[in-house]
């Protein structure tokens, strides 16, 4: 062969073998999500559909599909709770007092703490945030409000791949004081004026727990727990990040993954340097303890079910235009850390490292669903959430 010949051979086996590797990784993703089917035929008995929905649990845990807490409860009272799998790499098992990462999920309760502060006349969410974070002056039109909806168009942390990195090499922490620097700092100018449209950005529910920390004279992790989580009795709940209480919990799952994504002993997937912050996530809960933070919200225990409305309200811009996004083909009303399209249905979700979950909440009906997981695909704890909600409502 010549030359050309055995390079142009060469390309032609290295194509086939990409191809091999692209289709091997597409398969092994769309059996990731695959799910065992989960009916309920007409005319199924309350005991015949607690069986079908034991089945499909039973067929979850076998497959290896689901590494977490699921748990449905009707006023107040828990009806099924089942724990599946581990809590950390050492194989600890999953109980019903175990706490996970809410991440995204985190930011009602963030929300919630403002609307407190609001209530008691500490702070109002018209307020500008350079009245509560001087340091913020470029960002001088942008008010509580607009970081409550997600309409400040402040740039996202999260996304800001550099910043990972420079946290990574310098072995530092990226922190409130440190988010405010960045922010200060970033090079390029808001994307939009506030108002002007809605853009979903981590960077919002941070500042929003920093203002909740200066206003107050505590931590946010303290304001939480004196003034939420211990008045309510959730005692499986805290605020953890990277700076301190890291051992606050006494049965706290860590986020863990497969080494090679799909296959490999576990490994940890937990906090990284960007976690030296809260309030957009960081609130770890146990199943139960949502449980009870739906109650207190139904019974306006701390704060007048009225007042706390507003969280259910849809997002406007400040033409008046209500939001909506497109999120896998389905259209979401985000509310104050609840997706209210489906209203009196609320919903919350989050996904951090090998955290993802999913909250939901029939206002109404008085039913709670909770899927929590410390070692799974976003996509798929969804899917189970989705599918056990639509079984549940039959």
């Amino acid at each position: 062969m010549t030359p050309a010949q055995i390079a142009l051979a060469v390309l032609a086996a290295l194509g086939m073998l990409a191809l091999a590797v692209a289709s091997l990784f597409i398969f092994l993703e769309l059996s990731a999500v695959h799910l065992p089917r989960l009916a309920a035929p007409a005319g199924l008995t309350e005991p015949e559909k607690a069986a079908a929905l034991d089945a499909w649990l039973d067929e979850l845990e076998r497959r290896e599909k689901f590494n977490g807490t699921i748990l449905v409860a009707r006023d107040g009272r828990t009806v099924l709770q089942r724990n599946i799998g581990a809590a950390d790499t050492d194989g600890r098992p999953i109980g019903d007092r175990t706490s996970f990462n809410l991440a995204s999920v985190s930011k009602q309760m963030t929300a919630f703490a403002i609307l407190l502060l609001e209530h008691e006349g500490k702070l109002s969410t018209g307020d500008l945030l350079t009245r509560h974070i001087p340091e913020l002056h470029r960002h001088g039109k942008v008010t509580i409000n607009h970081l409550l909806e997600h309409t400040s168009g402040l740039p996202d942390y999260a996304l800001d791949k550099a910043l990972a990195r420079r946290l990574e090499a310098t072995a530092m922490l990226l922190t409130p004081d440190g988010l405010i620097d960045w922010l200060a700092a970033y090079p390029r100018a808001p994307d939009f004026a506030p108002g002007e449209r809605e853009d979903y950005v981590n960077s919002n529910y941070v500042l929003l727990a920093e203002i909740v920390a200066r206003v107050s004279g505590l931590s946010f992790a303290d304001f939480m727990r004196t003034r939420v989580f211990t008045p309510l009795g959730m005692r499986h709940s805290a605020v953890i990040d990277r700076r301190e209480k890291e051992a606050l919990l006494s049965d706290r799952a860590f986020g863990f993954r497969k080494r090679f994504l799909h296959a490999g002993r576990p490994v940890r997937f937990d906090l990284t340097p960007l976690d030296g912050l809260a309030g957009d996530g960081n609130i770890y809960a146990s199943a139960g303890d949502l449980v009870i933070w739906d109650q207190a919200l139904r019974q306006g225990t701390l704060l007048p079910a009225e007042t706390y409305a507003r969280a259910y309200r849809p997002v406007r811009l400040s033409n008046g235009e209500i939001v909506r996004e497109k999120v896998l083909g389905e259209t979401l009303q985000p509310g104050l850390g609840w997706n209210v399209q489906d209203m009196p249905v609320v919903t919350a979700y989050g996904r951090w490292q090998a955290f993802s979950n999913f909250y939901r909440r029939d206002l109404v009906q008085g039913t709670v669903l909770v899927v929590l997981s410390n070692s799974g695909f976003f996509l798929r704890t969804a899917m189970i959430g989705e599918r056990l909600a639509a079984f549940l409502s039959r």
